[in-house]
């Protein structure tokens, strides 16, 4: 007596199609994001001065290390310092980023997971007040700067911020600087660019801490 066959119902099939896929989605997005990360390098923690303070962002290719300038810009590190150790940069977009040039973050009301809105990002800010511009005659705008974004005039610094991957030298007593990235500039190139104004689908901050 032979068995009889067994045949799959439609669910298990559904089930199992979806599995596939599942999988399939996996691979590709870690294929992916080890593709895009091969030429990019750990930053060695055991270098950083023990009298300075850092900021640093969690991304898809490893942690954006920033010296922070505090004697410069006094408030507006403080308040860059807060959203940081807050955690309040986690899940933000990186909004703005032009290909080799600079990329931008930090719109915690139109610019995060929870409230991503791309015909209102990089128009918001904070829960917190704004904050008077600290522009410096000693701080030159070279790659890896970090700057605070500021809305078409003085003044109007929030929460929003970039960081250069090349010279700007127009930028100087433009922008109030925050600091210096120290890590793999290699890192930034990595995140997802656009040539249009915002980036669609765009790459987020998955994590944020403050060093001493």
């Amino acid at each position: 007596m032979s068995k009889k066959k067994y045949l799959p119902n439609l669910s298990e099939v559904i089930l199992y199609t979806f599995f596939l896929l599942f999988l399939g989605l996996c691979l590709l997005f870690y294929f992916n994001v080890s593709n895009k990360c091969r030429n990019t390098k750990d930053f060695d923690f055991s270098s950083i001065n023990k009298n300075k303070t850092y900021a640093v962002l969690m991304i898809d290719c490893g942690e954006i290390v920033i010296e922070i300038n505090n004697n410069v810009s006094p408030n507006n590190t403080k308040r860059f310092l807060k959203l940081i150790a807050n955690k309040e940069y986690v899940d933000s977009y990186f909004y703005k980023v032009k290909e080799n040039k600079l990329v931008e973050a930090g719109d915690l009301k139109y610019g995060k997971i929870e409230n991503l809105d791309y015909l209102k990002i990089g128009t918001g800010g904070s829960e917190y007040n704004n904050l008077n511009s600290e522009l410096s005659e000693n701080f030159d705008f070279t790659k890896g700067s970090v700057g605070m974004v500021r809305r078409g005039k003085f003044d109007t610094e929030n929460s929003q911020f970039f960081i250069l991957i090349e010279n700007q030298k127009s930028f100087n007593l433009q922008y109030t600087p925050i600091g210096k990235v120290i890590s793999d500039l290699e890192i930034l190139k990595t995140i997802k660019s656009s040539d249009t104004t915002f980036v669609l689908r765009p790459d987020k901050i998955l994590d944020s801490y403050r060093i001493n």
